[in-house]
């Protein structure tokens, strides 16, 4: 940047060259149209730019310069872009003649017989260096705003931060010194104010919108782990439920299919003949299994197990009547080929049910597993009843009770399945939800 324009008439041109020369000598710049204007740029625009730049408009007034049409416009551009002026005197004047724009300011003369140019050369340098710091500034602070007017009024070219502060207080600080602040000035650095108002308050809204998403964000967050957790829970909840609701419907189906078995079996034992047959062999003996009805009895036996083989378990067939000792049994005959039945065997009843005594009553079935040495069963019994209408024994049938654990097992993995296929779609509709619930808000 030139810190010093100098405005001169050509008929001064050796006064000016020697006012340049000491000024150099000062370490000061200069910018004089002898040597910084190339041929082909618009000469007028180029000293206007010069004039802008400079910190301090030196004018050299003369008889001539001050009726110079040329002077007269650079005089105008300084005193619009508020330059501090330097009026030297070269030459005498006339008065009359000095544009009224220059009058009132502190003339420096070097024409006067009792001038001396180093003397007045170093009131010119007073001049000049007074508050210079505020005149380098204001010269800066008048190109900014230049530049952001005639680039129309662009947001880029404002003041922002640490720079607009500083231009604030010069403004402040300096607003009575000379130079004034210009028009332009003080609307550039207005604006820049507003703008830089609305960016912060900007960044604040933006600030707290990120707050305002971020919290929004932990509590969708812990929402969504919430439901998540009431979800897994509640899920959790309706597998056992579940579970155990379609576990006792398959152990009633399979309950229902021991007293179907029983019950349409025993409608084909004749009481009658069941009790002359017990009442006429008291105990063991070989003609026992060489009677006609022990054999017939066996054999119907075996063909009801033969017919009902779509029973996917082992199942035992036994008719037994009542012993003479409390909860006692006495087994008739028996299909269970693992163990050589003998002709009333007494037996304590097995389990809290003692189910074959109260088979002898009526048509029940007991799905608690009992064990022995055998395996583990579960039993139906249905009475055989006379003619009389009275009990006379049971038919029971044992089925062994692996049928009703892999019911259970089966019915367990097949839910655990469908709960399993269905648990990530639903977890992902939660996820979905809280995320559209997050964007509305």
């Amino acid at each position: 940047m030139n810190q010093l324009f100098i405005s001169y008439s050509r008929k001064d041109t050796e006064f000016a060259k020697r006012l340049a020369e000491k000024f150099t000598a000062q370490k000061l710049e200069t910018w004089v149209d002898w040597e910084d204007i190339p041929p082909s740029v618009d000469w007028m625009k180029e000293i206007e730019k010069g004039i802008e730049e400079a910190d301090v408009f030196v004018f050299i007034i003369s008889p001539d310069s001050i009726r110079s049409s040329v002077c007269a416009e650079e005089v105008a551009h300084a005193i619009k872009n508020g330059k501090r002026i330097a009026p030297v005197i070269a030459r005498e004047v006339d008065m009359k003649e000095v544009p009224a724009t220059l009058t009132h300011l502190n003339w420096i003369f070097f024409a006067r017989p009792q001038d001396n140019f180093d003397d007045a050369f170093e009131k010119l340098m007073l001049a000049i260096q007074t508050d210079f710091d505020w005149v380098q500034t204001h010269a800066k602070l008048q190109v900014k705003a230049l530049e952001w007017e005639r680039i129309n009024h662009e947001d880029s070219f404002l003041l922002r931060g640490r720079e607009l502060a500083d231009a604030e207080a010069q403004l402040m600080v300096n607003g009575e010194k000379n130079p004034r602040p210009t028009e332009l000035q003080c609307q550039y650095t207005l604006k820049s104010a507003e703008a830089e108002k609305e960016q912060i308050e900007r960044q604040r809204e933006k600030e707290q919108q990120l707050e305002l998403e971020k919290k929004l964000g932990t509590r969708m967050r812990r929402l969504t782990y919430l439901l998540i957790g009431v979800f897994t829970a509640a899920y959790a909840v309706l597998f056992f439920w579940l579970n155990t609701v379609t576990s006792t419907l398959a152990v009633n189906s399979i309950k229902d299919q021991m007293l179907a078995l029983v019950e349409t079996s025993v409608c084909f034992i004749n009481g009658d003949e069941y009790q002359a047959f017990i009442n006429n062999f008291a105990a063991e003996t070989s003609a026992v299994y060489e009677d006609y009805y022990y054999s017939t009895l066996e054999f119907f036996m075996s063909d009801v197990i033969a017919t009902n083989k779509n029973i996917e378990t082992e199942i035992v067939l036994y008719s037994v009547t009542l012993g003479s000792k409390a909860n006692e049994f006495l087994i008739i005959n028996s299909t269970d080929a693992a163990v050589d039945t003998v002709y009333k065997t007494p037996v304590i009843a097995r389990g809290p049910s003692a189910i074959q005594i109260a088979g002898m009553k009526k048509t029940v079935a007991d799905t608690t597993i009992v064990t022995d040495d055998y395996g583990t069963w579960i039993s139906a019994c249905s009475p055989i009843l006379n003619s009389s209408n009275d009990s006379v024994g049971a038919l029971c049938a044992d089925f062994n009770a692996q049928l009703l654990e892999d019911t259970r097992q089966k019915v367990t993995t097949t839910l655990a399945i469908a709960f399993i296929a269905i648990y990530p779609a639903m977890i992902l509709l939660v996820l979905f939800t809280t995320c559209s619930l997050r964007k509305k808000k």
